[in-house]
């Protein structure tokens, strides 16, 4: 019997020995993988954010281009040297963002291989923009329109656009890649460590609650690339992207047909004095403190954006009547003022030009709200300073033109 209980015993601490040299065996492999397996997480989070910044920079480019190629086309319609501060800031801004871009790529082959066609694309559409501007500039406007009938303008820029297309689809491939192996990675790792779990239950909660913290860090760092996104990082506020989003979606909206909607497109008169002459560190600083003080006029149901520059955007829902917006703009653009005086005493003539718009009854399309008070705000500014305009214009002028002086 001793020994019938001796070589069993010897037989359990075997088996004993056995399970454990087993679970610690499975304890490394389990590590060794889970680490693995983090690592590549983490470079596809990598490619993946790499991959946003590249579709970012893409779509900066296109809109510099609109930009250049807007303010070429009204400079060339109107004679108005005030279109040739977009068309001036585009083409700077293209130079830059394509910098950044080729920055981005430098160590992929086929996406600088369509990086140099862009950049001979390019070219050729800034030698285009400016020598109509150049042939407007000296009197010879006829021969610039014709260039720009030609249409060789357009064709080069849907050029651009095409093989930015082809440069986007690259990355939204490898973004969208990267992201369902990271997914797919996450949940293999989360099915062995259930597994695991009927070994060593008590090491698998402390998995599970590094994992439940690797989950929420991912979240997290989601939510916070949206936030981004979607936010001017000098101001804080709400940029283009979010509040063209906040536009589809009171389109989208059941009772959007019979809710009153108003948008006030506001353009800062003479900021760019206080960059030429106390340099763009001070022009930044006075943006932030503005946007502050503006953000503290507008109700907080609705949205104050920055969407260029020193351009600003409030979004007005369910407001009462004209009036309301009248007093609302009196109330930003005396705001503007104040800031300035506080700031600068007087040294610079800071004011607030404002075009609105204002929808079921001037505007039948939620989606022309910007466009028609972008147009009105320019009637404005071409007016006088610190003043504003309802568009569009009409034959009945004085119900929807409202001015102020300083």
């Amino acid at each position: 019997m001793p020994t019938r209980l001796f070589r069993s015993a010897r037989r359990n601490r075997d088996r004993f020995v056995a399970i454990y040299i087993a679970l610690v065996t499975g304890l490394l492999v389990a590590a060794a993988v889970f680490i693995y397996e983090a690592r590549i997480v983490v470079a596809d989070g990598a490619l993946g954010e790499r991959a946003f910044t590249v579709l970012g920079v893409t779509n900066r480019v296109l809109d510099d281009f609109q930009d250049a190629e807007t303010g070429q086309r009204g400079y060339l319609l109107t004679g108005d040297s005030a279109y040739l501060w977009p068309y001036d800031r585009g083409t700077r801004d293209v130079d830059v963002a394509m910098a950044q871009l080729k920055q981005l790529v430098a160590d992929d082959g086929p996406s600088l291989e369509i990086l140099r066609r862009i950049e001979t694309l390019r070219d050729a559409k800034l030698r285009e923009l400016a020598r109509t501007v150049d042939l407007s500039r000296g009197g010879d406007w006829r021969e610039a329109i014709s260039l720009v009938k030609t249409d060789e303008g357009k064709q080069e820029m849907d050029r651009l656009r095409a093989e930015f297309d082809s440069l986007r689809q690259v990355w939204s491939v490898r973004r969208h890649a990267a992201a369902e192996d990271a997914r797919a990675r996450v949940v293999f790792g989360s099915s062995a460590l259930g597994l695991f779990a009927i070994f060593v239950g008590g090491l698998l909660v402390y998995a599970l609650v590094v994992q439940q913290r690797a989950f929420a860090n991912i979240s997290a760092y989601s939510e916070a690339m949206n936030r981004e996104a979607g936010c001017d990082p000098l101001t804080g506020l709400p940029n283009r992207r979010r509040l063209l989003a906040a536009i589809d979606t009171l389109a989208s909206a059941p009772d959007s047909d019979g809710r009153k909607v108003a948008l006030l497109y506001a353009d800062v008169d003479g900021f760019k004095s206080v960059n030429d002459v106390l340099g763009h560190s001070a022009g930044d600083a006075f943006l932030r403190r503005l946007a502050k003080w503006l953000s503290a006029v507008v109700r907080r149901e609705d949205v104050l954006a920055r969407v260029g520059g020193d351009e600003f955007v409030a979004l007005v829902t369910d407001y009462g009547d004209d009036e309301d917006l009248r007093l609302l703009a009196r109330r930003l653009i005396a705001q503007v003022q104040a800031v300035a005086q506080a700031e600068y005493g007087g040294r610079f003539q800071i004011g607030l030009s404002i075009g609105i718009a204002t929808y079921p009854d001037r505007v039948t399309n939620l989606r022309q709200l910007i466009d028609i008070a972008d147009t009105a705000m320019y009637a404005a500014k071409r007016e006088r300073s610190s003043s504003f305009r309802f568009g569009p214009v009409t034959a009945n002028d004085s119900a929807y033109d409202v001015r102020m002086t300083k």
